[in-house]
């Protein structure tokens, strides 16, 4: 197996696992130990579509990601990345707002200068990881890497098993298959052997949305909303549209808080301008993406006033009665997915879920919708 490094740092409550030998390996368990695996006395089979499926001979130990869905899953599995692209848009506020759990920049083997760019093939030889949460079509796509360059990879580290988790394009992918975030993230439970910590989540997700689906109103008074991802420029006159699909995980938040799609039915493949925003004048305007790439003052700065500025921007309701909003977008595994249902809630039904204070670290304890101890106990596999 690929070297050992130090992964999620969450306190005194994680044991961290020591190197990997050749004909034994130091396996994590799902209580944060380590047992002692003899090579393919327990080995496991797991198939990530489009992938075939692997035969892991021992838990892998170390892992390489493009910062998204797989990174956050990874996290929220107590298992920090040793390999990433670039962490420049990565959740990583999410992460410090939680108790007991760290993020380790200095520790990550850099993959590439950018998520879509600048690959390298030497960086993965280099970084050496068991697996790879990659979909090698993304580098395919990004890179123009042929599957032979996958295979010298898989050939010399580890299996490449990561997913497209589908969000505003399946150009870079093409059709299917694609796993909606808790379909991915129990294959990741099964890779690394954390089902305990992924039962857990579930848990902690099923109550988080009992309180959403008791605080909503009923679904005729729903708001509709224009959800715009790749972006939020005002000054510029055009905006990608993000449907609310089922499919698309970047606008999942919304549609956990039961909001409607402005362009249901007939959303625009390309960018459009104020005209067609005006033509169904949604009542709430979303940034997708910009709660984790944005702080409350930048989000001011960049979106709001500069909406309100315009002339064409004066002239929306959303513009006219405050209400943009932004969400955690692409990025968006489980830990964002809690931060994310938990700003849009409070931004969209304060009377029921409290006033958005405009950073999840500035929402009193009181007043939170889901307890952070107790996702960090999940994350650190504490009490499991």
């Amino acid at each position: 197996m690929a070297r050992r490094r130090q992964i999620l740092a969450g306190g005194a409550s994680l044991i961290a696992a020591s190197l990997a030998g050749c004909t034994s390996s130091q396996s994590p368990t799902d209580d944060g130990s380590t047992t002692q695996t003899d090579a393919g006395s327990d080995s496991y089979t797991v198939t990530v579509e489009p992938n075939p499926p692997h035969t892991f001979e021992s838990v892998p130990e170390t892992y390489a990601a493009i910062p998204s869905v797989w990174m956050d899953i990874g996290m929220a599995l107590g298992i920090q990345p040793s390999a990433t692209a670039s962490l420049g848009r990565a959740p990583l506020k999410f992460y410090d707002a939680l108790p007991d759990v760290a993020f380790h920049k200095a520790e990550i083997e850099q993959l590439a200068s950018d998520s879509e760019s600048g690959y390298d093939k030497e960086n993965f030889y280099a970084a050496d990881c068991d697996v790879h949460l990659i979909d090698p079509r993304m580098l395919k796509f990004y890179a123009n890497w042929t599957d032979d360059d996958i295979a010298a990879i898989e050939s010399s580290a580890g299996p490449f098993m990561g997913s497209s988790i589908r969000f505003a394009s399946s150009s870079a992918v093409g059709d299917g298959p694609f796993y909606d975030l808790y379909e991915a993230f129990e294959k990741a439970a099964e890779i690394f052997q954390r089902r305990a910590r992924f039962e857990a989540w579930q848990s902690i997700k099923a109550d988080l949305m009992d309180t959403i689906s008791d605080g909503l109103p009923p679904e005729s008074d729903r708001p509709t909303v224009a959800a715009i991802w790749r972006g939020v420029r005002p000054d510029s006159g055009q905006f990608r549209i993000a449907p609310l699909d089922p499919d698309q995980n970047n606008t999942l938040t919304y549609r956990r808080l039961g909001m409607q799609d402005a362009f249901a039915g007939a959303v625009p493949d390309g960018p459009i301008g104020y005209e067609e925003l005006l033509d169904v004048d949604p009542d709430y305007i979303g940034a997708v993406g910009g709660l984790t790439s944005q702080t409350h003052a930048e989000f001011v700065d960049t979106v709001v006033e500069p909406f309100e500025a315009n002339p064409n921007g004066q002239q929306l309701t959303a513009v006219e009665n405050g209400n943009l909003v932004r969400t955690g977008g692409q990025f968006m595994g489980p830990i964002v997915d809690l931060f994310s249902t938990e700003a849009l809630a409070k931004m969209v039904y304060p009377d029921a879920f409290g006033s958005w204070p405009g950073s999840p670290t500035e929402i009193p304890a009181s007043e939170r919708l889901f307890d952070r101890q107790r996702v960090a106990d999940a994350i650190n596999g504490v009490g499991l």
